[in-house]
């Protein structure tokens, strides 16, 4: 993102990008971005948007080679036409060789093969620019700007339910936020209550009540929460993140439990609500520091698999699930 803006700032557009990945609000901030700065607006006359597949690289082509109306440039955008999976020749000797210097084509998907000719082509003669969720720390970071400009307060504690009950989609976490601004428009401090009242923490319910299905031994009922989740579209990898850090919370919990360390003054130490730390607590009796231990060894082991292309993220997920909701444990609890 970074590298396009100093090309638009600069004056130095390449002649055609690859914008790709699961960040739906990064590459829709890029797309405005080059429809503002370089076509002015998605109606202007030396703007074509392709949008869908099906699409003729003929017209592509010809729409390129256009000259620009009382500009320097012709933006052309493809908005997933599924051409980045497209192994036509043509098109690419004409992005290696033949696209005029006054047209700028700018192709976006949601995936792509970096085995295929199309994106080994935009890679050496034009940009390519992945865009996948944030990590923790860069969303943060972004959040606390957004909560900044409108005048606005959050905790770390707030900020790490908010993050909790929302994921890493940054298309989520915007919809959230607009929510809280709106509801908390007359107090400058977001508490949790606020998150509770208007975003949608649905997948935190649901992994409190599946660690708490698996540690009492209840099979089904943790596979069913788990098949709810699926079927509402989450993604097998954010809820092995979710039960992963719920793991770890309880980790730390039980082991400032056994050190005689109250609830508040675990919330304290942890800087965590201590709602979150009340839950934990009672979810740790149902299982021994070794099963804790376990279970985060283990959901490292299945995102490492996932990662490698060794297992399916939902089966992958699935069968952490199952091992650890398994009946007639022999464990001892410590």
């Amino acid at each position: 993102m970074k590298n396009i803006k100093q090309d638009i700032s600069g004056g130095s557009l390449k002649k055609v990008y690859l914008i790709y990945g699961e960040e739906k609000y990064l590459t829709r901030n890029i797309k405005n971005t080059f429809i503002k700065s370089v076509a002015g607006d998605a109606d202007n006359m030396n703007c074509s948007i392709f949008s869908g597949k099906g699409i003729e690289l003929k017209e592509v082509m010809n729409m390129c080679d256009t000259m620009p109306f009382f500009a320097d440039k012709r933006l052309v955008i493809l908005d997933n036409t599924g051409i980045a999976k497209a192994s036509d020749d043509n098109f690419i000797t004409y992005l290696k060789t033949n696209i005029p210097e006054t047209a700028c084509l700018v192709i976006f998907e949601s995936e792509i093969d970096k085995r295929s000719k199309i994106y080994k082509t935009i890679k050496s003669t034009g940009y390519v620019c992945e865009c996948n969720h944030p990590k923790t720390s860069e969303l943060t970071k972004w959040v606390l700007g957004r909560i900044g400009k409108e005048g606005k307060k959050i905790t770390k504690p707030v900020m790490d339910y908010l993050l909790a009950a929302t994921g890493n989609d940054m298309e989520k976490v915007d919809t959230e936020l607009e929510k809280l601004f709106c509801y908390t428009m007359d107090r400058e401090v977001i508490e949790i209550s606020d998150i509770d009242a208007v975003c949608c923490p649905e997948i935190n319910g649901k992994i409190f009540a599946m660690i708490d299905a698996m540690g009492e031994r209840k099979q089904k009922e943790t596979l069913d929460l788990y098949y709810d989740l699926i079927n509402t579209r989450e993604q097998p990898m954010r809820i092995l993140y979710m039960i992963s850090r719920q793991f770890n919370i309880m980790l730390q919990v039980k082991e400032l439990v056994s050190q005689g360390y109250s609830t508040k003054d675990i919330a304290a130490k942890l800087g965590m609500a201590p709602f979150i730390v009340g839950s934990a607590v009672k979810q740790c009796g149902n299982f021994s520091h070794r099963s804790i231990m376990n279970a985060i060894k283990e959901s490292l082991n299945v995102e490492e698999d996932i990662k490698n292309g060794r297992l399916n993220e939902k089966s992958g997920v699935e069968m952490l699930l199952i091992k650890f909701s398994k009946k007639h444990s022999t464990e001892k609890r410590l």
